[in-house]
């Protein structure tokens, strides 16, 4: 479970920005929404970013997304003059020349994890540290794993000193993280608990910026193919999960086929009484967008993973997202702590939120600045606080009067 996340210098985020997924207060035995750790504050479950269109929402979703990405995926160039771009630093001419820096802190079993890491020009990292604090020891301290500085190089904690035979066989570019190596070519000891994590409770990683460069169709492709690429008995599940779910929003969907004769792929949906499937790309957008990202959801939120949604009323009707949304403050559903970040334009979502999860995002002098509605004066959790978002009294709404004059100026 993530607990805190830090960003400076990234797309539209300039100042560093510390967002902390944490409540204080009384423990309340199975309080929806919350994880109770016996030795941390209560951890929110279900996280929403509220905020105009511009206003950088998507970006703090990314910024997660590629803290994750850098953690487990060791980067390779990708284009023809063998370059790589790790983050995209603020383009603003004051950050010129200023390192990005991602930070994030996450909760696996008894152990808490500080990662941090500094991107210089987009793809040279020149900073990169893990620390770990074990809980079920009585005065944990931080321990640090290891850390990586462009002058000194790697360097381990003095009780992972016998790790450091890893230094030998691990052949790091300026743009690859140690802990992608570790974790990937290695398997050290010290992050047992990162390769675990992955095998059994997948997060389900999805962001604007990627679904907007990747069409309908190949987007519907890539999934039927990896639903595809599983053994039998998943790939059953995966289709099974997936036509409920879609039977659920329309009730004549019966099944789902995914054909891959004559080396071609087909994927059907069987309505009742049709004479012949429907090919899925001739659904509805929200059918579409359950096919491809359903599955990985229910799994996630099954296994007690991270989901990251941004956009999550694009496609949906507003009681679908509603009900999807909900799964994860339910606890009697999430009986895993699954956990959830998403940001939405559908203000019905805010009923769903504490003060504490709700997050609004702004762009101010051209970059973009994020709180917690629990930290501003005067906001109480009995205020309308859906009323207060509309009238502009938090901030992050579109200036629709500058749209009108601009209109009348144009036409």
């Amino acid at each position: 479970m993530i607990t805190k996340m830090r960003i400076s210098n990234y797309y539209s985020i300039g100042e560093e920005t510390e967002l902390i997924f944490t409540k204080g207060g009384e423990k309340v035995e199975k309080e929806g929404g919350y994880f109770q750790h016996k030795k941390l504050k209560k951890i929110s479950l279900i996280n929403g970013f509220f905020g105009a269109n511009a206003s950088g929402k998507s970006n703090v979703l990314k910024a997660m997304v590629t803290i994750i990405r850098l953690i487990y995926t060791i980067a390779t160039p990708k284009d023809t003059v063998g370059s790589v771009l790790l983050c995209r630093p603020n383009m603003h001419k004051k950050y010129e020349n200023k390192s990005t820096k991602l930070g994030i802190d996450f909760l696996i079993n008894n152990n808490y994890y500080e990662y941090d890491i500094e991107i210089k020009d987009g793809d040279n990292i020149v900073e990169e540290k893990l620390f770990i604090t074990t809980l079920d020891k009585s005065a944990a301290k931080p321990k640090e794993i290891f850390t990586r500085t462009e002058k000194n190089g790697i360097n381990f904690g003095p009780e992972y000193k016998d790790h450091e035979d890893y230094l030998s066989i691990a052949n790091i570019q300026k743009y690859q993280t140690f802990i992608s190596h570790l974790i990937n070519n290695v398997g050290a000891k010290a992050v047992a608990d990162f390769v675990n994590y992955r095998k059994l409770s997948p997060g389900f990683l999805k962001t604007d910026g990627f679904d907007m460069n990747m069409p309908a169709p190949v987007a519907i492709f890539t999934s039927a193919i990896r639903i595809n690429s599983f053994d039998k008995e998943k790939k059953e599940e995966a289709l099974k999960f997936t036509k409920e779910i879609l039977s659920c929003f329309d009730d004549t969907i019966e099944d789902l086929e995914i054909n891959t004769a004559n080396n071609n792929m087909s994927i059907k949906v069987k309505h009742k009484d049709f004479s012949n499937g429907i090919e899925i790309i001739e659904e509805s957008a929200g059918t579409r967008e359950l096919f491809c990202h359903i599955y990985d959801i229910l799994i996630a939120f099954k296994n007690g993973g991270t989901v990251i949604y941004d956009e999550t009323n694009r496609y949906f009707h507003p009681d679908i997202e509603m009900a999807l949304l909900s799964l994860f403050k339910n606890k009697d559903f999430n009986t895993n702590n699954a956990q959830l970040f998403f940001a939405s334009h559908n203000l019905d979502t805010f009923d769903l939120l504490e003060i504490d999860q709700t997050y609004i995002v702004e762009k101010v002098d051209s970059s973009s600045v994020i709180f917690k509605l629990s930290d501003m004066e005067d906001i109480k959790k009995r205020d309308n606080v859906k009323k207060k978002y509309r009238l502009g009294m938090f901030g992050g709404i579109p200036d629709i009067s500058t749209f009108d004059y601009k209109l009348k100026q144009l036409l």
